[in-house]
């Protein structure tokens, strides 16, 4: 046998898994190309300059069920059947009109609140892979695994006003790269030409077909997009090799920031940002001011678990930043804490000047949700038990037993 060569061999594997050991940046990407936020289990608590919501909304992946909480009493509201229980289920709750949308395999559900249901006002064949929601004008996009673009305008009880269903190729041959709705009710995508349109919802709704205005950019490979809350006209937006600032109005780019370190999380809460880490160097780029900006941390050893962020929320108006990490691996770069439940913590800072305000355990084997004062829990239990726990105290309030009613008798 050829030592020399064997041992050249083990070396390389050695070398080859030493890497993959040593270096834990999330490499799941295939979350990317989406429009809006991908789909979750758990209704959002994320409000930019807003009341917080009292209500969360949620598929419990016990019993299978869509439960309906009031936060402020902790109080199980109502509970919705779902078709087809046994497949992956995913909500959107519109606060104002007490509406729950329920997204799953080949389906779409809305009920309104009088408890309700308008089962398949669109038709899919895919997996709800991603959404887009903009409450104040009613419009719901939703994006499914196999490039469909469902477009909904609802009135403000949840009843179906408009729809379409469109494939993913916009103008000519050039599909969908990314895309996300502003405040202003306008649908913004990026396409694989690396172009930009802006879409009029409402035309393409009435004369069912893509309606839009399109313009050129400079950058390549546009995978994410979000617009800013305060700015609708103005797009945080990362390309191949940048994070760019522009103003879809103006059709220019603002600012910018190279990227030449790992993208580990990127995140619309409530402000939109991109984390990045090259070694113990820990980067938050987000825009303000009609520039992208970027504070630095270097990293110390116990501090967090930089590269399993499970989500981030950076408040600019309220100066915090928030996170839940994880001393597990994790993938995904997109928001979300489903995807371990085991030794997560909650950690929020005064991003003005990184001063640690909060840092809490989250039970393991939970679902959870996150609002600006409280961490809401879900337990895994068939009789039902959630508990709310305050964010500066130790205070907190249970829900018991809102199961009972929907465990089959024997």
């Amino acid at each position: 046998m050829d030592f020399k060569k064997l041992f050249a061999v083990i070396g390389t594997v050695y070398c080859a898994c030493l890497v993959a050991c040593t270096s834990q940046a999330p490499s799941d990407h295939s979350d990317e190309h989406i429009i809006g936020n991908p789909t979750s289990a758990v209704s959002s608590l994320s409000v930019q300059n807003g009341n917080e919501p009292q209500n969360l909304v949620m598929f419990d992946k016990t019993v299978r069920r869509i439960h309906q909480f009031d936060l402020s009493t902790m109080q199980h509201i109502r509970s919705f059947e779902v078709h087809n229980p046994k497949d992956d289920h995913y909500v959107v709750y519109n606060q104002n009109g007490n509406y729950v949308v329920d997204l799953s395999l080949k389906g779409l559900s809305i009920f309104n609140k009088y408890n309700q249901a308008n089962n398949q006002p669109i038709h899919f064949e895919g997996k709800p892979q991603s959404v887009a929601f903009d409450p104040s004008n009613g419009y719901l996009i939703v994006y499914d695994d196999l490039m469909s673009v469902g477009i909904l305008k609802l009135d403000p009880n949840g009843e179906v006003l408009k729809s379409w269903v469109g494939g993913a190729v916009v103008s000519g041959n050039e599909s969908i790269s990314a895309g996300d709705v502003n405040s202003a009710g306008q649908l913004i995508l990026a396409l694989s030409d690396n172009s930009m349109v802006v879409v009029d919802i409402e035309q393409t709704l009435t004369q069912q077909k893509w309606v839009f205005t399109k313009f050129a950019t400079t950058l390549t490979d546009i995978r994410w997009m979000a617009p800013l809350t305060q700015n609708p006209q103005q797009v945080l937006i990362r390309s191949a090799d940048k994070i760019v600032l522009m103003d879809i109005g103006a059709q220019s780019i603002l600012s910018s920031y190279d990227i030449t370190d790992d993208v580990i999380k990127m995140s619309k809460f409530n402000d939109p940002h991109v984390i990045l880490r090259s070694g113990s160097t820990f980067k938050v780029v987000y825009a303000a001011s009609s520039t992208v900006q970027v504070k630095t941390l270097y990293l110390k050893s116990g501090g967090f678990d930089a590269d399993s962020i499970m989500n981030s929320n950076l408040d600019l108006t309220r100066d915090t930043w928030s996170f839940v990490d994880t001393t597990k691996n994790i993938s995904s770069i997109f928001n979300n804490l489903d995807e371990t439940r085991a030794d997560r913590r909650f950690k929020r800072y005064r991003f003005s000047d990184l001063l640690a305000t909060n840092n809490k355990q989250i039970p393991s084997q939970t679902q959870v949700e996150l609002s600006t004062g409280y961490i809401f829990t879900l337990f895994p239990s068939e009789l039902g038990y959630a508990v709310r726990y305050d964010m500066n105290s130790d205070d907190q309030l249970e829900a018991k037993l809102f199961n009972l009613n929907y465990i089959p008798a024997n």
